[in-house]
């Protein structure tokens, strides 16, 4: 005897849906309450959806941000990729 279904079509259609708005995975765990990064990636697989390629990260900084910066941020969907892709412009631009 199998386990029932413990993710709903909905969830599925969410998660589809989010990952290809550029959504993280972590943040689709959080948005369609599923506990784990795996079922989201066999969701994905199994919906023939092609992963996305992982950034290379360097490293990672801190910095204090102010409140103006701050509510622009709360509506990116990707802070480090928002942050990398404006400094790149700031930095072609500057001349």
């Amino acid at each position: 005897m199998g386990r029932g279904r413990s993710i709903t079509l909905d969830q599925e259609s969410r998660v589809l849906s989010l990952y290809k708005d550029g959504i993280a995975i972590k943040e689709i765990m959080k948005e369609t309450d599923i506990k784990s990064e795996q079922t989201i990636y066999r969701i994905l697989d199994s919906n023939g959806v092609p992963r996305r390629p992982k950034v290379r990260g360097v490293r990672k900084i801190f910095v204090t941000i102010e409140e103006d910066v701050a509510t622009i941020l709360d509506k990116e969907q990707s802070v480090s990729l928002y942050v990398n892709e404006a400094i790149r412009h700031y930095h072609d631009n500057r001349r």
